[in-house]
């Protein structure tokens, strides 16, 4: 015999996976040098500016590799 779905009032919940950052801050374009958007939470300026400081070197390895550069990492 099939299951006979239950009716009455259904409750939809969302798990979010790592951590939520409130804010974000875009430098540069991607016309020149390419757009770089950082997430973060203002709460934290060290883990702040450790993920800015991380962008910028990711956004530098990137151009490097654009432009047929050979990257050690």
């Amino acid at each position: 015999m099939p299951d006979i779905p239950v009716l009455g009032n259904y409750l939809h919940t969302t798990r979010q996976e790592g951590p939520v950052y409130s804010s974000s801050i875009t430098i540069g374009t991607p016309a020149k040098g390419g757009e770089v958007k950082v997430y973060f939470d203002p709460a934290d300026p060290v883990d702040a500016e450790k993920r800015i400081r991380e962008a910028f070197r990711l956004r530098a390895l990137a151009r490097a590799l654009a432009e047929g550069q050979e990257v050690h990492a």
